[in-house]
């Protein structure tokens, strides 16, 4: 496999630990990550992470062309809203 075919079957993961995360059911989550580390082992865990930075920055990319924010911008509000919890 290619370095650019593992980087985006690693985006792929990611894509689907956010998409897991991002549903309204706390056991979808735990069931989807501990398939994970069933199917891969905990050595699979370094591939997840670069795919889970690959695809924050390709959302961030995505918010800056579309609200004209920049990603440091974006960043320093969600850390804003981080400190006021």
């Amino acid at each position: 496999m290619s370095d650019e075919d593992a980087g985006y079957e690693h985006l792929r993961e990611a894509i689907g630990v956010m998409t897991a995360w991002s549903s309204s059911d706390e056991a979808f989550m735990s069931i989807y990550y501990n398939k994970l580390l069933d199917d891969y082992g905990p050595e699979k865990a370094r591939e997840v992470v670069s795919g889970l930075i690959n695809l924050c920055g390709e959302l961030l990319a995505m918010r800056t062309e579309e609200k004209g924010v920049s990603a440091e911008d974006t960043l320093q509000e969600i850390a804003r809203q981080i400190a006021d919890h």
